[in-house]
């Protein structure tokens, strides 16, 4: 590795270059040589090669004493606005009264410390900046405060807290900032004096400053320096469900059926705390559930997998007035479970013993115990150890809940401080049930988890936690899943209707519509005696149609959402995607109630009550309306028609969108084999179709397969050519049945099939559609034209 050093008077500051366009620059205090990495450093940022000098795109200099950062093409001059500051001199950050309400304490917080860091970078009057992690209540941001520092975000404190506080930003002006830094810290835009500042609880003085210019340039950096998301099991992209609190297995079966017979889509079902007969020893309550193995079996022969939820505690003690409290105000406490006594001494007694938690009592939900030290090998062994024989009896997964209890006395194996090591935990608890999942067999581990840091996304899954069914908590998570997505968390979900809450028809029907286009797709369902109001039929027949579109939609756009996840494999590029970060127009860098799924698809949600339009803003091109036949000239806003059953959605002209079947469940063994093909114009047009085995692992030994589709037209002549496959595919891979759709199409004269005419094919004079279906052999180029 080559480093830059420089000496400032008392100061040291190395320079080191990471990637060609990402240069990490650490400060000694006055005095100090430069410190040691962080211990949690080399668990978080991947090995990069070397980078040659006459490669690096970033050149460092010393201007006015304090470091200086320009980009080869001089399009970013980043230059800090004085020397950092360290202990006494650094800034302060505020004490705090905390309220927590799941924790049922009251407590000071008090993050100032002996070691504080305090970092200032000058910005541009006209700069603003995306990032931060997991945000509800901004997605641009031109001055004010974020403090990081993660909690229990529960719905009310959405306003200013946080599950995942990430301490990575990117600025309109082409540059992103990743402070190597885990402590609580503080950080104030003020566009007035100019200045970017930050006051952490705690070393180093170190980041990392990333050139893109382009955003989808620094995410592929910061995602490099990172890591990238796996695949997940195909499986995981279906419909999934959980019910809070959890009901007994003769519930859960007949909720599956019920689903059946309506002929509703469904992948999975989690269970949700009180699956346990105590908290934590991964043993089943058999008051609940007499029989598990029948029913994963049973659920298995209906095409759905089971989830459990997971906490990392093991209780030592009852809490019974926070209990009967909470009980009553969340009605959270399965039917017949009140009196259950939850405690698990046995395992908590064992991980006291052999050192395996970083802190032996801490309040949460139900109850107080020890939080299990994921930074400790041992400790993650003993817990997946617990969790294995559910994963071997057919458990398919797990969501990784409530990693944000860690108190500041807490302790590392790594030797953090508990202050260090809580907005880190929920990495380590990921990436513990990963890893160990991993270990067992070569299936794809699927972690759903709660909170996050940077380098989560490796993990891969994460849901934006607990919401009310309101445009007001839509429009939030929509500004979550955003800031998220443009740090690499390609598989979130905004959950159906969120976590509690009596639905309308209305909030029904609209949360639907968004959530279930999410990256990954769950909701809630509660008892009926204690919310009647939140399954597909809660509202008739209508409302449950509603709730059957969006959900069938979904299944049908899974060779879409399975080449998105490769695309963000390979790159890091997100599923659900930022205006700004698809279209670099000034008027998308603001814009947060529209969203790209991929490149082809404009969701814009209906987010005002009683609604029946709502205006869109269009980028260049053509666009066309995914439900008729209107197309709109984009370059401008628009004005579009939105009754209750319909999600505003539109098709980027010059896009293929390949679209399945409608099926009940994905199965384990299903591949891309029925494919319509809908082609929008003007062309040219293209996309590739990616597929695996959708089960293991081996995609990453190469084990898959890719088809390249173009659509072009010339003088009346629209020519379809679906390329050879190109990759390790099955032996046994039939030929696909693939239909071209091409859409916005005039009465055709003819077709012809590799140079042959054919008769198979259907126009629509309603819709402008042609339809013809073909048998592409997988090892030879099949051309479609049409002449208009």
């Amino acid at each position: 590795m080559t480093d830059e050093t420089f000496t400032v008077g008392e100061r040291i500051i190395r320079a080191r270059f990471l990637l060609p366009n990402a240069v990490r620059i650490t400060h000694s205090p006055p005095g100090q040589p430069l410190p040691p990495d962080r211990p949690w450093l080399r668990h978080v940022l991947l090995s990069t090669p070397e980078v040659k000098p006459e490669h690096r795109l970033l050149k460092v200099d010393i201007d006015d004493l304090n470091v200086r950062i320009e980009s080869h093409d001089f399009r970013v001059s980043l230059r800090e606005a004085l020397p950092p500051r360290f202990g006494k001199d650094a800034g302060r950050l505020p004490l705090g009264i905390v309220v927590d309400v799941p924790a049922f304490q009251l407590r000071l917080e008090n993050d100032r410390v002996p070691d504080a860091v305090s970092l200032a970078w000058r910005i541009e009057p006209d700069e603003s900046f995306y990032g931060w992690g997991e945000w509800f209540n901004a997605f641009r941001r031109e001055r004010g405060q974020i403090k990081l520092k993660i909690r229990d975000a529960i719905a009310p404190l959405q306003h200013r807290e946080t599950y995942s506080a990430i301490p990575v930003f990117y600025s309109s002006r082409g540059y992103g900032i990743f402070l190597l830094n885990s402590h609580p810290s503080r950080w104030i835009i003020d566009p007035q004096r100019g200045v970017l500042t930050v006051d952490a609880a705690g070393p180093n003085a170190d980041y990392i400053v990333m050139y893109g210019p382009s955003l989808r340039d620094l995410i592929s950096t910061y995602t490099q320096l990172t890591g990238r998301p796996p695949l997940p099991p195909r499986w995981a992209f279906g419909l999934m469900v959980t019910g809070y609190p959890q009901g007994a297995q003769d519930k859960v079966l007949h909720f599956a059926r019920e689903h059946r017979r309506r002929k509703l889509p469904l992948d999975a079902i989690i269970l949700d705390y009180h699956w346990e007969e105590k908290f934590h020893n991964f043993r089943w309550r058999r008051s609940l559930f007499p029989d598990p193995q029948s029913l994963i079996s049973t659920l298995r022969s209906f095409g759905i997998r089971l989830g459990l939820i997971l906490t990392p505690f093991q209780n030592k003690r009852r809490r019974p007035v926070q209990k009967f409290l909470l009980h009553l105000l969340a009605h959270n406490v399965s039917r017949g479970a009140y009196y259950d006594d939850e405690r698990a001494l046995k395992e908590y007694a064992e991980g006291t013993a052999k050192g395996y938690f970083a802190h032996d009592n801490v309040r949460w939900w139900f109850g107080a115990g020890g939080m299990v030290h994921f930074t400790n090998p041992a400790a993650a062994r003993w817990f997946n150890d617990l969790m294995r024989p559910r994963y071997e009896e057919g458990v398919a997964f797990f969501k990784n809940d409530d990693g944000e209890y860690l108190p500041m006395d807490a302790r590392s194996h790594l030797g953090l401080s508990g202050r260090e090591y809580h907005n880190l935990y929920g990495f380590f608890y990921s990436r513990a049930l990963f890893e160990g999942m991993a270990e067992l067999d070569e299936r794809r581990p699927f972690i759903y988890a709660r909170s996050a840091w940077a380098g989560s996304q490796r993990f891969p899954a994460l849901f934006l936690g607990d919401q009310h069914p309101s445009f007001q908590h839509i429009r939030r998570t929509i500004r979550a899943g955003l800031n998220l997505s443009l740090l690499g968390f390609a598989h979130w979900t905004a959950d159906v209707f969120g976590l509690d809450g009596r639905t309308t028809p209305e909030t029904h029907a609209r949360y639907a519509q968004w959530a279930l286009l999410n990256p990954t797709a769950r909701y809630f369902i509660r008892p009926p005696d204690i919310d009647d109001t939140r399954f597909p039929w809660s509202h008739g027949p209508e409302i449950e149609a509603n709730f059957r579109t969006y959900a069938e939609l979904r299944y049908r756009l899974l060779p879409y959402f399975y080449a998105l996840a490769w695309e963000a494999h390979r790159t890091g590029m997100p599923l659900l995607r930022p205006m700004r970060l698809e279209f670099e127009e000034p008027c998308f860098d603001a814009i947060e109630d529209q969203a790209m799924l991929g490149p082809a698809l404009l969701l814009a949600p209906v987010l005002t009550p009683g609604a029946t339009k709502r205006t869109i803003e269009l980028p260049d091109g053509v666009w066309h309306d995914f439900w008729t036949t209107q197309s709109y000239a984009g370059g401008r806003a628009i004005n579009y028609p939105a009754p209750l059953y319909r999600l505003p959605l539109l098709v980027r002209g010059g896009s293929i969108v390949p679209l399945g079947p409608v099926m009940q469940f994905i199965p384990d063994n299903h591949r891309f084999d029925t494919i319509e093909l809908h082609c929008y114009p003007p062309y040219p047009a293209g996309c590739t179709l990616y597929d695996d085995d959708g089960c293991t692992r081996n995609y990453l030994r190469g084990e898959f397969w890719t088809t390249a589709v173009n659509a072009t037209a010339d003088a009346g002549l629209v020519k379809v050519t679906i390329e050879p496959t190109i990759g390790r595919y099955p032996a046994d891979a039939e030929p696909r049945r693939i239909t071209v759709v091409l859409h916005r199409m005039q009465m055709p004269r003819g077709v012809h099939v590799n140079g042959e005419t054919w008769p198979h094919w259907q126009y629509d004079v309603c819709t402008e559609t042609l339809r013809t279906q073909v048998t592409c052999p997988l090892t030879t180029r099949t051309v479609i034209e049409v002449r208009g």
